[in-house]
């Protein structure tokens, strides 16, 4: 166990002074977690509030309860002096949108004539202008109602404007709430935060086993194995190195994350449970991809080509098994999607019970690819 030990110090000592582990197992992982979550959160649900502007020619009691009304929607209203205003504020990015309330839109309420809502966008901010259009649309079917109503009352417009005005503030017989959406999926901070630390973890612990390669061509494997050390330390070695830079990775990227990115893991021993069966799955996938080369080169392009194909399948960069069909089925056959939908349940609140299955299902990866991998790297080390 002791020469074990030594050989692993000395290659992470090794790898801290070429700075390679720490590039792609902390820096590259880090900087793309934090690019794709400023560039993707835009679309997700709740997370963006749309500056649109709303200039009110109206001033009547409709024009109120349409602001009254967007309070629900996620949209921060600016009221503007006159549309031209708004239409350059358009224009030059200040506001994702304008909608214009004409004149006569309360008496329109009440069976008086017809007017047009006009949505100002700037075609450079397409979703400003849509939410901007969905909002408007949704007013004018609540105008609709009101006018029903104003008929069925015999066009009394007093008793209409009664109702409309109870109308507006009463709670809404039937609500939906997307309780899947909110509470069980990944923010975008938190998702690709886990989904690039397990992307790169593959990349990370390449360093440990397929440095068998690197010895085996520089000489220093065979001078290991003419020194009284057996085998098994040697493999050993090599396989904790990799578990070693994996949980390193791992760790640094999920609390680096957490405190500055915001992004949300869950129960730190769940997270630690799931980390450490990834780490061991990777090595252990790793490991058998090496076993099956027979030269350096060779083992860096099949361990970078699996490693990028594992990635896009178990949804690293997009979530895969929300297509359905083949492809859900060809995600739930790589360790990162189930390290993913583990953490999902973790973040959401889920008791510990729900990372039993993704651990075990990881572990199983670990223990058959390194089992294999096993059977095999006897001829990686044979002089």
């Amino acid at each position: 166990m002791r020469t074990a030990l030594l050989i692993t110090a000395k290659d992470l000592r090794q790898r801290l002074r070429d700075r390679s582990a720490l590039l792609v197992g902390i820096v590259a992982p880090l900087a793309l977690a934090l690019a794709l979550s400023v560039t993707i959160s835009g679309f997700a649900v709740g997370s963006s509030t749309y500056k649109i502007g709303v200039v009110n020619l109206d001033h009547g009691a409709a024009a109120a309860s349409f602001f009254k009304a967007a309070k629900q929607a996620p949209v921060r209203l600016k009221t503007q002096s006159s549309d031209s205003v708004a239409r350059k504020r358009v224009e030059d990015g200040k506001l994702d949108a304008a909608i214009v309330l004409p004149a006569g839109l309360s008496a329109a309420f009440l069976g008086g004539a017809p007017v047009k809502i006009e949505v100002l966008g700037d075609p450079g901010n397409q979703v400003g202008a849509l939410v901007a259009r969905a909002l408007s649309d949704s007013y004018a079917s609540y105008a609709h109602t009101i006018q029903l109503a104003s008929l069925a009352l015999g066009n009394a417009s007093s008793s209409s404007q009664v109702a409309a005005t109870k109308g507006s503030s009463l709670q809404p017989p039937v609500s939906v709430s997307d309780t899947s959406t909110t509470h069980r999926n990944l923010n975008p901070k938190t998702y690709y935060a886990a989904a690039m630390a397990v992307f790169f973890l593959f990349f990370a612990v390449q360093f440990g086993v397929s440095s068998l390669l690197d010895e085996r061509r520089d000489g220093t494997l065979a001078r290991m194995l003419a020194a009284p050390i057996s085998r098994r330390s040697i493999v050993g070695a090599k396989a904790l190195t990799s578990i070693s830079i994996g949980l390193t990775s791992m760790v640094v990227l999920a609390l680096t994350t957490r405190y500055a990115l915001g992004a949300h893991w869950g129960d730190p021993f769940g997270i630690g449970v799931l980390i450490l069966s990834a780490v061991l799955a990777a090595t252990g996938v790793t490991a058998l991809v090496t076993t099956l080369a027979k030269t350096e080169e060779q083992a860096n392009a099949w361990l970078s080509m699996v490693s990028l194909i594992l990635g896009m399948l178990g949804g690293s960069f997009f979530p895969v098994a929300q297509a359905g069909g083949v492809l859900a089925v060809l995600s739930k056959m790589t360790p990162h999607a189930w390290f993913l939908s583990g953490l999902q349940d973790l973040s959401s609140g889920e008791a510990l019970s729900s990372i039993v299955k993704p651990s075990i299902v990881l572990l199983a990866i670990a223990a058959a690819s390194g089992g294999l991998a096993l059977t095999r790297v006897r001829k990686l080390i044979e002089p």
